[in-house]
């Protein structure tokens, strides 16, 4: 991955999210268990005012970025006992779905919805943009070990598909090879990363992307077979070995080879550049969203959903989000912050802000 300019050379103020009483600041309170209540009564009185330009978005903001993905399920539990439309309890994404709009509306309405749950709502929602983004699609699912895509299967939400993500994925991708390996990818069946297949697989492997990329014609289905199926540590050793023995790396040849099969060219180079350094890809993924706002429209909705599910996805591993702002400050001179504060503004941008907190 190479560097990139920054988004502009003007001397612009770093844009930090202030520290609200919400946040957690003493050793005391580290320890204490999350009591939901409170939250779930301040968003309830926040949506409680019927004119949207009267919503407290503050105190949304203020909560729903800082809490952990089991944090959000009990929010969500308790918000559903006194949150009442039409007499009835009502679930705390549908009521922020209902009352908000635009690109807010959408990142509070999606992380509402928990770390699993979100996966199949971007997993379901790549094919009802106007622009088909599958990256929405990719990234939800590709790389994953079979216990988050379990997990995000089980949290797929879509009475149209019977709450089935294989189903939805049959009724709405064509058939063709990008269909075949979201099916590998929701069969759940990846080698696990405890499990060493050996020096013989490695080398099976290895001799069968060579030929792969020897064959003029086909041996894309091959290579996404392996590339899908296969842990991260594995695939890393096939790298090291292939490069070993034929003197090419072979991430960047499959990567030419399959430019005219975009979509397998995305699947191919999502999982392995995640091999080689999952940090630095997740960095040049935002980068290439920010600068996607920064260079057109501001106000065009629809260009902000890869930075919305990015941020989103990210920010549940706090560890990896860490690892991330630093790939991300070194590649770039500036923070994430300080970009997302130049590329977007109001609720959205304070939202956003929010994610990249640290806990605690």
């Amino acid at each position: 991955m190479s560097d990139l300019e920054p988004l502009s050379g003007s001397q612009v103020r770093e844009f930090k999210p202030s520290k609200s009483k919400h946040s957690h600041s003493s050793t005391k309170k580290h320890a204490m268990l999350y009591d939901s209540t409170v939250d779930a009564a301040a968003i309830s009185k926040a949506l409680s005012h019927s004119h949207a330009s009267n919503i407290d978005t503050t105190t949304i903001t203020r909560i729903l970025p800082s809490l952990t993905h089991d944090q959000m399920l009990d929010l969500r539990g308790e918000y559903k006992k006194i949150a009442k439309v039409n007499g009835k309890g009502i679930n705390l994404s549908k009521h922020l779905k209902l009352k908000l709009s635009g690109n807010y509306g959408k990142i509070a309405h999606v992380c509402a919805l928990g770390r699993w749950e979100s996966e199949g709502y971007w997993a379901n929602f790549f094919y009802q943009s106007h622009s088909s983004r599958r990256e929405l699609l990719i990234e939800s699912l590709m790389g994953r070990s079979n216990a988050e895509i379990r997990a995000i299967k089980d949290g797929f939400r879509d009475k149209r598909y019977s709450d089935d993500l294989e189903k939805m994925v049959s009724r709405e991708l064509r058939a063709d090879k990008f269909r075949t390996a979201v099916g590998w990818v929701l069969e759940a069946r990846r080698q696990e990363e405890t499990e060493v297949l050996g020096d013989a697989m490695v080398k099976r492997d290895v001799g069968v992307l060579s030929q792969c990329l020897r064959t003029k014609e086909g041996g894309e289905s091959a290579m996404l077979e392996i590339v899908v199926r296969r842990s991260d540590a594995h695939l890393r050793e096939v790298l090291k070995v292939f490069e070993r023995d034929y003197k090419v790396n072979f991430a960047r040849e499959a990567l030419k080879r399959s430019a005219k099969h975009s979509n397998q060219g995305e699947v191919l180079a999502h999982i392995l550049n995640g091999v080689i350094n999952r940090p630095a890809r997740d960095a040049l993924l935002l980068r290439h969203a920010i600068q996607d706002i920064a260079a057109h429209n501001h106000d065009e909705e629809l260009r902000y959903e890869l930075l919305i599910s990015r941020m989103i996805r990210f920010h549940w591993d706090r560890a990896h989000l860490d690892r991330v702002k630093r790939e991300y400050l070194a590649k770039n001179r500036w923070s994430i912050e300080h970009h997302i504060g130049e590329a977007t503004k109001g609720d959205l941008r304070m939202f956003l802000l929010g994610l990249c907190e640290p806990r605690g």
